[in-house]
């Protein structure tokens, strides 16, 4: 996918140079590697919501499955704002997150109060400090007897979700506190697995409230962080980023006519999400193509194919490109039946 987007840019070495500076960026950011971070949290609240926007609704015990996320989740049901096959990462798999590192942001801010499920995040911790749950970024962590996760990085806030909970520069006050994303890893095994675990059998395990949260010691892996694609600037505190780095932020046209081809629903239901409070994910002008692009998405991969046939029948012998471009003909029909509903 890295590829892909390094091939349409339109400046590959600004680009390349952009992902080396966000790889940077991650690196310092994740400087510590010692296996201290998550002694003594404990998980306190553990909420899901089915759809994006619906309500954060509170468990007593969620089921984690590997390679996807927390049962009933809208990210493991592909339904969350982020879900979108062009945004694909790992870390949306859960999140974790310090309420004790949220109410000290907040009183050294001076931001107004707010409920904690108001954050969206899967996993609240306490005994544990803001700092304590960054660091945790390139480990596993145990949760509850058995149950794994990798944290490839922080959670920063987006404007979405400033708008979203209505308190203006929320991102900047909070910046270093709304907790980490991390992908679900297969249950940590022992030679005396028995069906009364406290993190169960099977698929992830089974984290429940008061279940203890640690670092599994000797697991720092800096290689194994994935962000996914992220435009530049992505992990800069809002109120340090130059007129450069927005400039660099604005997604291009040409981006946004690949992700409605790629995937014409998340395309769509991002910007529908932001939508709700009043906010744009796409800039106008790349909306408006993306969405030409999205309608007349069949068409356009009609004419792909055609020209494909094309090719085909330069390069191949003439016995055998009669039948080359009466399958492929067949295929682009079908392609613009399928688009007129026929």
């Amino acid at each position: 996918s890295l590829l892909l987007f390094v091939i349409i840019s339109q400046d590959h070495h600004l680009y390349l140079a952009d992902q080396l500076l966000l790889a940077y960026t991650i690196l310092i950011m994740t400087t510590t590697t010692n296996d201290k971070a998550a002694v003594g949290a404990t998980i306190t609240s553990i909420f899901v919501s089915r759809d994006a926007a619906a309500p954060m609704e509170s468990r007593q015990s969620v089921t984690l499955i590997p390679g996807k996320g927390i049962e009933g989740d809208r990210y493991a049901l592909r339904k969350g704002t982020y879900s979108a096959r062009f945004m694909h990462e790992p870390g949306r798999h859960l999140t974790m997150i310090s309420a004790d590192g949220i109410l000290e942001a907040i009183k050294r801010t001076g931001l107004e109060p707010f409920d904690m499920e108001a954050l969206r995040r899967n996993v609240v911790l306490r005994g544990i400090s803001a700092r304590a749950v960054n660091d945790m970024v390139g480990h596993e962590v145990r949760i509850g007897e058995r149950c794994r996760v990798f944290v490839h990085r922080q959670t920063v806030p987006c404007k979405y979700r400033e708008a979203a909970c209505g308190r203006s520069g929320m991102r900047n006050k909070l910046w270093d506190a709304c907790g980490v994303s991390c992908e679900i890893l297969s249950p940590i095994t022992t030679d005396n697995d028995n069906a009364g675990s406290s993190s169960g059998r099977g698929l992830g395990g089974v984290i429940r409230l008061g279940d203890e949260v640690a670092v599994i010691p000797n697991t720092y892996k800096l290689e194994r962080i994935n962000v996914g694609i992220k435009p530049h600037g992505f992990f800069i505190r809002p109120a340090n980023l130059t007129l450069e780095d927005v400039k660099k932020m604005i997604i291009p046209p040409h981006m946004a006519a690949l992700a409605a081809v790629w995937d014409p629903e998340g395309f769509q239901q991002v910007e529908e999400s932001y939508n709700k409070f009043g906010q744009t994910f796409w800039p106008p002008r790349a909306f408006t193509v993306g969405s030409l692009v999205k309608r007349f998405r069949i068409l356009l991969l009609a004419a792909l194919t055609a020209m494909f046939c094309i090719i085909v029948l330069l390069s191949l012998s003439s016995d055998i490109n009669i039948n080359i471009v009466r399958y492929y003909a067949g295929v682009a029909k079908e392609l613009v039946k399928k688009h007129h509903g026929l």
